[in-house]
C-alpha cells in the first residue's frame, strides 16, 4: 500500500510538471482537485483532474463547468481514477452531460538497469533532438493524433511556454533517410521522467518504431541518472509498455464535456 501511494505521488508530480508547463492557467479547487487550461482548442488539453474523493460530486462538477465557462473553454476533459467512480459520482457525471471517452493506464518502470533492446525494426531510426526539424515533429503529432493546423500551431506555442518557464523538457524525432517517422517528449523532475507524445506516422505504425523511441528514452534517462519513468498508456499502447517493463499504478477514466 505504501509503495502504491508513493508511485501515485510520483506520477502526479510529473503529471503536474508537464501540465503546468504547457498551460496558460491552472486552478486548484481543493487538495487533489486541479484544472488546467492548455491554450489548445482540444478537450484533452483542457482538463480537470480529480485525484481525491469529494463529498458532493455534483456540486464539484458544477464548479468545474463554471470555471471553464468563465475562461471561454467550451470543450474539456474530466479525468478520475476508476476506484473513485462511486454510484453518486456516476450519477453526477450523467446529470451534467459528460460522456465517457476512454480509459488510460498510469504506469511506472524502474530504471535500476539499462533497458535491454527488444526486436528492432528492420530499418532502425536515427533519433535526434526535435530542434533539427520542429515542423516535421509537429506534423507527426498532427498525423498521429489528429487536430488541425490551428491546434497544431497552438500546441507549438504551448511547448514554447514550457521552455520559457524553464521546464526540463526534451523532444526527440526519429527519422529514416531524413523522413520524420516518430516523435516523443520527456519531462524530467527530481529523479523521475515522464514520457508523452509517443507517436508514429500512420504509414509506419505497428512496425516497432514507437518501441524503439521509448527504449531510447528509457536508456537516456538511465544514463542521465534518473530512477524511474512514468506515462499514461492508452488501450492500444498498453501491451507495448508492459513488454518494456512498465507496471500499472492505477486506471483513469476520461470523460469529455462540450457546451
Amino acid at each position: 500500500m505504501i509503495m502504491t501511494v508513493k508511485l501515485e505521488y510520483s506520477f502526479y508530480a510529473l503529471e503536474d510538471c508537464f501540465s503546468s508547463a504547457i498551460s496558460t492557467k491552472q486552478h486548484t479547487f481543493a487538495e487533489g482537485l486541479v484544472a488546467y487550461i492548455g491554450g489548445v482548442d482540444e478537450a484533452k488539453f483542457n482538463v480537470f483532474l480529480q485525484r481525491q474523493p469529494h463529498p458532493q460530486p455534483e456540486q464539484l462538477i458544477s464548479d468545474v463547468k463554471e470555471f471553464f465557462k468563465k475562461n471561454d473553454i467550451s470543450s474539456w476533459a474530466y479525468v478520475v481514477p476508476s476506484n473513485l467512480g462511486t454510484p453518486t459520482l456516476q450519477n453526477a457525471i450523467k446529470t451534467h452531460g459528460l460522456h465517457f471517452d476512454e480509459a488510460g493506464t498510469a504506469m511506472c518502470c524502474a530504471l535500476s538497469t539499462s533497458v535491454q533492446s527488444a526486436i528492432e525494426p528492420e530499418v532502425p531510426l536515427i533519433i535526434q533532438s526535435a530542434d533539427v526539424n520542429k515542423t516535421g515533429w509537429l506534423q507527426i503529432m498532427k498525423d498521429a493524433f489528429g487536430g488541425t493546423d490551428e491546434t497544431n500551431a497552438q500546441y507549438a506555442q504551448a511547448l514554447d511556454r514550457a521552455k520559457a518557464k524553464g521546464t526540463n523538457m526534451l523532444h526527440f524525432l526519429g527519422t529514416q533517410e531524413g523522413e520524420p517517422i516518430c516523435a516523443i517528449t520527456l519531462t524530467f523532475l527530481h529523479d523521475g521522467v515522464r514520457i508523452d507524445n509517443v507517436s508514429t506516422t500512420p504509414t509506419h505504425q505497428r512496425l516497432g518504431y514507437s518501441t524503439q523511441m521509448v527504449q531510447f528514452s528509457m536508456n537516456l534517462a538511465h544514463i542521465l541518472g534518473y530512477k524511474y519513468c512514468v506515462l499514461e498508456a492508452s488501450a492500444d499502447g498498453l501491451s507495448m509498455y508492459q513488454r518494456l517493463g512498465f507496471g500499472e499504478i492505477f486506471t483513469n477514466h476520461v470523460y469529455s464535456y462540450t457546451s
